[in-house]
C-alpha cells in the first residue's frame, strides 16, 4: 500500500501554490481592466463615433448639438458624462443623458427648457416655467404664447423678481396640465386687488379670469365648472380669488 504524505497543518501545497498565485492573476488582471481597457479601446479607429443620434429636440437643431458633444477623435469609449456636460451648457438644454447604441452609435436624449410665455425685457422674448429667458426669436420660432404683462428686468438669465418668477411658474403647471385653457389665453399679469388676470382670446368662455396666488390650478377648476353652467349670456368677468367661490359678471341682455 502507497500512503500518501500529508501536508502539515498551515502548509500550502504546490499544487495549492500554483492554484493561488492564478487566483491572484486573474483578479490583478480583473482589476485593471477597467482602468486600461477604455483608454486603449477609445484610442482605436474602428471605435471611433459614426453615428450620433439625437432625440428630444424641438426648437434646437440635433446639428447643434452634434457640435457640441462630439470631438473629431471622439470614441464609444469615452466617458459619457462629458459629453452630457457639454450639451447641458447649451442654455435650451435642461437635461441630456448618452446612451450607447453599439461600438459605433451613440444617442443622445434631450429635455429642452419648454417656453410657456413671452416676457417684455424689453422686447419680448420667450421664458421658460424656471424664468430663465431663452435664446428663440419669437418671430423665427412658431411660438404661440401668453404674454405676460409689464416689462421684467433678469440678472444670470432669469427673471429677478421673484413674484413674476411665482406667476411663470404657475403658468408652466397650468401649460402642463391645462393647455386648453393656457391656448386660450392672451395675456396675464398681476391683478391690482391681488392674484393674477388672465385676458382670453375673443370666443373663449370669458374675457377675463382671476385666480388667486395660491392655487390657481384649483381655482381653475372652479371656473370651468361655474362658466359651464352659463349658456344663455355672455360671462365679462369670471373672479375665483373667494374662498370656494366664483364670482361671474355677465353682459346683460337688452
Amino acid at each position: 500500500m502507497i500512503r500518501r504524505r500529508s501536508s502539515p497543518p498551515g502548509r500550502i501545497t504546490r499544487r495549492g501554490r500554483r492554484r493561488l498565485l492564478l487566483a491572484l492573476m486573474v483578479a490583478a488582471i480583473g482589476l485593471s481592466v477597467p482602468v486600461w481597457a477604455p483608454s486603449l479601446l477609445a484610442t482605436l479607429p474602428a471605435f471611433q463615433i459614426s453615428e450620433l443620434r439625437v432625440v428630444g429636440t424641438d426648437h434646437i437643431s440635433p446639428e447643434e448639438i452634434r457640435a457640441l458633444a462630439l470631438t473629431p477623435d471622439a470614441s464609444v469609449w469615452d466617458e459619457p458624462a462629458r459629453w452630457e456636460a457639454r450639451v447641458r451648457a447649451h442654455p435650451m438644454v435642461r437635461e441630456a443623458t448618452v446612451h450607447r447604441e453599439s461600438f459605433r452609435t451613440l444617442e443622445i436624449a434631450i429635455v429642452e427648457r419648454r417656453p410657456v410665455a413671452l416676457v417684455a425685457t424689453p422686447e419680448l422674448r420667450p421664458v421658460s416655467g424656471d424664468g430663465y429667458v431663452l435664446p428663440l426669436e419669437p418671430s423665427a420660432a412658431p411660438l404661440d404664447l401668453p404674454i405676460v404683462q409689464g416689462p421684467v428686468e433678469t440678472e444670470g438669465g432669469f427673471v429677478a423678481d421673484t413674484g413674476m418668477r411665482e406667476l411663470i411658474f404657475a403658468l408652466s403647471r397650468m401649460d402642463r396640465t391645462r393647455s386648453d385653457f393656457m391656448s386660450l389665453v392672451s395675456e396675464v399679469g398681476p391683478a391690482a386687488e391681488g392674484g393674477y388676470r388672465f385676458l382670453l382670446l375673443p370666443g373663449a368662455g370669458a374675457d377675463v379670469v382671476f385666480l388667486p396666488r395660491e392655487e390657481p390650478l384649483r381655482a381653475l377648476d372652479r371656473v370651468s365648472i361655474a362658466l359651464g353652467q352659463i349658456e344663455d349670456r355672455r360671462v365679462t368677468r369670471a373672479d375665483a380669488r373667494f374662498r370656494g367661490q366664483v364670482v361671474l359678471t355677465r353682459v346683460e341682455e337688452r
